[in-house]
């Protein structure tokens, strides 16, 4: 065997692992990848079934006291945050920006809480 055959097997035996592992890696994160993905959509599946199978039903006056409450006082935390995040953002700070699109976010997840429950007592009905 010649010195550049020799060194040629030797940089293939040296570099074999360096070779391999990216291999190893992207086969392992493409495995990840799938099992997160099936996760997601059984996830997505199963909560778009029990969406749909919820009923709302009468609540009492201490539950429906309950609830309220609850809500003044989120509503009270997210707007002092808002509040807070839009005069900063008045100012011209650079950071706040985000205060804004989490209370823009905040305010979309309440009216869809609100329409799905003006509108599944109505399904119920029919």
């Amino acid at each position: 065997m010649g010195r550049i055959r020799y060194g040629l097997w030797w940089l293939d035996q040296t570099t074999a692992g360096v070779r391999v592992w990216p291999r190893t890696a992207a086969m392992g994160t493409v495995a990840v990848g799938r099992e997160l993905r099936w996760a997601t959509e059984l996830t997505a599946r199963a909560t778009a079934a029990r969406i749909d199978a919820a009923r709302p039903e009468p609540w009492n006056d201490r539950k429906l006291l309950a609830f309220i409450t609850v809500v003044a006082v989120c509503a009270l935390g997210v707007a002092l945050v808002l509040g807070l995040g839009i005069a900063r953002w008045a100012m011209t700070a650079s950071d706040s920006l985000p205060f804004a699109a989490a209370g823009a976010v905040a305010v979309g997840v309440a009216y869809l809480v609100l329409a799905y429950l003006v509108f599944a007592s109505r399904r119920g009905g029919r």
